[in-house]
């Protein structure tokens, strides 16, 4: 009979070998190595395993598709027709598999499966509405915060002109009162739950959290710990956040360190591309020099920092000096261990703004080869480029649900 929080294997005759692994705080269970689906501890589906292709459940209420086919990966959200079979589907296996289990698992262990059959088609639609009166739409944070509690200090975007960009286009620009935020704190535990207790870190949100005025944000960031502290007493819950480059032109070296202070371990930059005359084409604020000088700040601050890059701006026809130019600011940037380097494929509407201006200026856009080729040169190249070797990692956008 299987511990709680201790992974173990059950063997029934009906059922064959069953691998539970329940956790603190989620719950993973594998059907004999075909299927497997993890849960929370609000009983919510959080990734599962089916038909040998991977689904990662967002808050949303969306499902994210990732499979690997012959072609190259695939990547995309479930229709919601889809999503709501694979719901069905994963209901009625949890409850062939909490009937059967019934007597070999521990009480802790039942009770939670029988969490999970709670959540039916009515309970899944209502979580879906609950999410849209909390949150704008959570357009996209990095990678490594994925598991992150996504708090809306800010909605939307302070530039929001980005050629490239669309994700902020539906909304203004808006800073939320200390009142504001409290409230949409107590609605996101409400929300969360139990399934909180999986996310330790906190991204503030939206695009470009850190042009706060430092006056009001220490007034937010004093809210936020207050309602969301963190596990270990006196130490703050960790922090990260975007930061547009000419919103970090207005802080000081000290202020970076006040907010190193209060919890911000990452500060996420997109450079995008260290070449002038490609950054001018993706209409960023700021230049390639600015943001060297913002990195160096930050960094001097004790505060650690995500450079993004992408693969694919300024099409064949400016790879060369998008590459160059790109790996030399990073160079010039000192990166170290405790930073990060993300390479991420430029995927714009074939109508937006950056392809209109690209066809415009007669740019030969790279074909599937030459872009996975420069993502490539350019991951190999950031190693090279930075002497004490931040973490390089591929940041494909479409992976994202929150």
């Amino acid at each position: 009979m299987p511990r709680p929080n201790a992974p173990s294997v059950v063997t029934t005759p009906e059922l064959g070998s069953i691998y539970l692994n329940a956790q603190p705080h989620a719950l993973t269970i594998s059907d004999n190595l075909h299927t497997t689906y993890s849960f929370d501890r609000e009983g919510r589906l959080l990734s599962c395993f089916v038909g040998g292709q991977n689904y990662r459940c967002g808050f949303c209420g969306e499902i994210l598709l990732k499979a690997t086919l012959a072609g190259g990966k695939l990547r995309r959200r479930l229709r919601p027709d889809e999503r709501d079979d694979l719901l069905e589907a994963v209901h009625t296996a949890v409850t062939r598999l909490s009937t059967g289990l019934a007597n070999y698992v521990p009480a802790e262990v039942h009770a939670w499966l029988a969490t999970v059959l709670a959540w039916d088609a009515a309970r899944h639609t209502h979580d879906r509405q609950t999410f849209q009166t909390i949150y704008k739409p959570v357009s996209i944070v990095p990678p490594d915060q994925y598991q992150a509690v996504v708090v809306q200090a800010t909605e939307g975007c302070s530039w929001n002109r980005c050629s490239f960009c669309t994700f902020y286009r539906d909304r203004p620009f808006r800073i939320k009162t200390p009142t504001e935020l409290r409230t949409h704190l107590h609605q996101i535990k409400a929300f969360l739950g139990r399934g909180l207790a999986l996310r330790q870190a906190v991204f503030l949100g939206d695009a470009n959290a850190l042009i706060v005025p430092q006056p009001r944000l220490r007034e937010l960031l004093a809210v936020l710990h207050d309602e969301l502290p963190s596990a270990t007493p006196g130490v703050p819950r960790k922090l990260y956040a975007f930061l547009d480059i000419f919103g970090g032109e207005h802080k000081t070296t000290a202020q970076y360190a006040e907010l190193g202070a209060a919890g911000m371990r990452r500060i996420y930059l997109g450079l995008e591309s260290g070449d002038a005359t490609v950054f001018d084409l993706l209409n960023k604020p700021g230049s390639p020099a600015a943001c060297i000088e913002v990195v160096r700040t930050i960094k001097a601050s004790g505060i650690n920092v995500g450079i993004i890059l992408l693969a694919g701006p300024g099409g064949a026809t400016l790879a060369h000096q998008h590459v160059t130019q790109s790996l030399a600011a990073l160079a010039a940037m000192e990166l170290t261990a405790g930073d990060l380097v993300y390479v991420s494929p430029l995927i714009v509407p074939a109508d937006g703004p950056y392809a209109q201006q690209a066809r415009a200026l007669g740019l030969v856009p790279l074909d599937a080869d030459g872009l996975a080729s420069q993502l490539a040169t350019l991951k190999v190249g950031a190693v090279a480029a930075t002497a004490h070797r931040p973490k390089v990692a591929l940041y494909h956008i479409e992976e994202w649900i929150y």
